[in-house]
């Protein structure tokens, strides 16, 4: 988990929100194409030069992959025989710009013939729901193929995530009692501070540098608790991993906000949250729901865990019928979302 990568957007959309993310990764990946220049301000630049952010390439293997995986959904999607629709979270209208180097050789066609137009800087200019969904799965194979964890400042890329990241394999309720599995998310809060531009670039990369150990313990944690809820399906263990788990995180969490607090201005908040899929029996655990899995509990200080939607199949593979009530962007929004988000797409 100390590594990021960026998306949907070449640029950062949010510097303020890239430093709060420093502060929890190691590292911050994009996806630049060969031959273009980011418009980057100088605080960028200096991340850059330092490491702290780096341009990564596409290969072929990753582009195949991730024009695989759209040209299914998108087939899926515009079959006159399936009900499945797009998430609501994308404008039908608002179009934006999406370079041909990200895009294989067999999808590529398909792009042109969408396409409104070909910018002057060889971009194609294509409608905000193509190219958001696109670079969900782009983003999606490079980051398993690299072991990055995926960061978005879009807000509608964050919300409708969890739709394009298990191919909208969602039933028509949103929540359904007898249901064998769900997709739930982890989010800190009380953790970052809440306004952070006024700090230097420069200041910011040093004290991430000196406290490299602090910030690893809180990524462990982190990564232990995903693991040990995603694959417990036995009731009375869970209930001890999350009663151990709220032990050893307030004491990491405590340690790392500590050292955060000279940043804080007012209170802190987080834009950190870590997906999980879990197993009814955890859902319907006394300690951790009642009956409606959209009620917060809060595990430990500022640890809130709550269910997202009801998945179709407990495997998370294809159905052949899927329900025209697609996820809605309130039902996602019920997550407990982390943090403010832009929804600006530019250059992607």
């Amino acid at each position: 988990m100390s590594h990021a990568l960026y998306y949907p957007t070449i640029e950062f959309q949010d510097i303020e929100s890239l430093k709060k993310s420093l502060l929890l990764w190691d590292r911050v990946f994009r996806i630049v194409p060969r031959g273009y220049l980011p418009k980057d301000p100088p605080e960028i630049c200096e991340a850059l030069s330092e490491g702290a952010i780096v341009n990564l390439t596409l290969d072929d293997i990753e582009r195949r992959e991730a024009a695989d995986n759209f040209i299914d959904f998108y087939s899926r999607i515009e079959s006159p025989s399936n009900c499945l629709a797009w998430p609501a979270g994308f404008s039908l209208e608002d179009f934006t710009r999406l370079s041909p180097e990200k895009i294989d050789a067999k999808l590529l066609p398909l792009f042109q013939q969408l396409a409104r137009r070909l910018t002057d800087d060889g971009f194609l200019e294509l409608s905000e729901e193509l190219v958001g969904s696109y670079m969900f799965y782009l983003a999606k194979v490079v980051a398993r193929k690299r072991s990055l964890e995926l960061l978005t400042d879009s807000a509608d890329s964050w919300i409708v995530g969890s739709y394009f990241a298990h191919d909208g394999n969602f039933g028509e309720q949103v929540y359904k009692e007898n249901a064998d599995a769900y997709l739930c998310n982890l989010a800190i809060d009380d953790l970052l501070p809440d306004q952070f531009g006024h700090v230097q670039m420069d200041k910011l990369l040093r004290f991430v540098e000196k406290n490299r150990d602090l910030r690893a313990a809180f990524q462990k944690e982190l990564e232990a608790i995903r693991e040990a809820i995603s694959t417990c399906d036995n009731k009375a263990h869970a209930q001890y991993i999350v009663r151990d788990f709220v032990k050893r995180f307030e004491n990491a969490k405590a340690e790392y906000r500590r050292v955060v607090g000279p940043f804080s201005k007012r209170e802190v908040c987080s834009i950190f949250s870590v997906g999980l899929p879990v197993a009814m029996g955890f859902l319907s655990l006394p300690v951790a729901w009642t009956s409606d899995p959209y009620s917060v509990l809060r595990l430990g200080i500022g640890t809130l865990l709550g269910a997202v939607s009801a998945l179709a199949t407990r495997e998370l593979i294809r159905r052949k019928e899927v329900s025209p009530r697609i996820l809605c962007r309130r039902s996602i929004s019920l997550v407990l979302q982390a943090g403010d988000c832009t929804a600006n797409l530019k250059s992607s």
